[in-house]
């Protein structure tokens, strides 16, 4: 596709859209240049918004998600796979932190537990460790909405892997 084909299907879908789609498309924007700036945070970290804080004795995170359209089901709640995204990020950017420099952590397992709808305006994922080996790291991960309610529960297992090697 050229840029030239590229701008005008922006242009038409822009000139065509209502305010949730004009919300999204700016969200996407927005994410875009933030990513430039920043680039070590992926795509979809950009696109959903996600702000960590990591305790000081490194053993905790909390991270926190804008519920958008972006992240609504049909229902208009936060979509259930767009939760399971929020708490894998912070249960991998734990487990990532603590590993020694040219180690990395990958997700081998995680299980959530949907408990009432996400609703509100934000969401936040605390995630402490339960566990960690010589190869692996167990983390327990709670979602809140903004009025205090838990609304997922989760736990997963990460790989620690040598990136020297590769």
């Amino acid at each position: 596709m050229s840029i030239e084909a590229l701008v005008e299907d922006f242009k038409n879908l822009a000139i065509t859209a209502d305010e949730a789609d004009l919300r999204v498309l700016s969200g996407i924007i927005s994410s875009l240049k933030e990513k430039r700036k920043n680039e070590k945070y992926s795509y979809i970290s950009n696109l959903l918004k996600l702000k960590k804080q990591v305790s000081h004795d490194g053993t905790s995170l909390s991270m926190v998600m804008p519920i958008t359209p972006l992240s609504h089901n049909e229902l208009n709640i936060t979509h259930g796979g767009i939760i399971a995204t929020l708490i894998d990020s912070a249960m991998g950017t734990l487990a990532g932190s603590t590993v020694p420099k040219g180690y990395a952590t990958l997700t081998t397992d995680i299980q959530v537990r949907y408990v009432k709808p996400a609703i509100g305006e934000q969401l936040t994922c605390t995630c402490n460790i339960m566990h960690t080996g010589n190869k692996t790291i167990i983390l327990e991960g709670k979602v809140y909405r903004d009025d205090g309610l838990l609304c997922a529960v989760s736990t997963g297992s990460f790989f620690i892997v040598n990136m020297k090697g590769q």
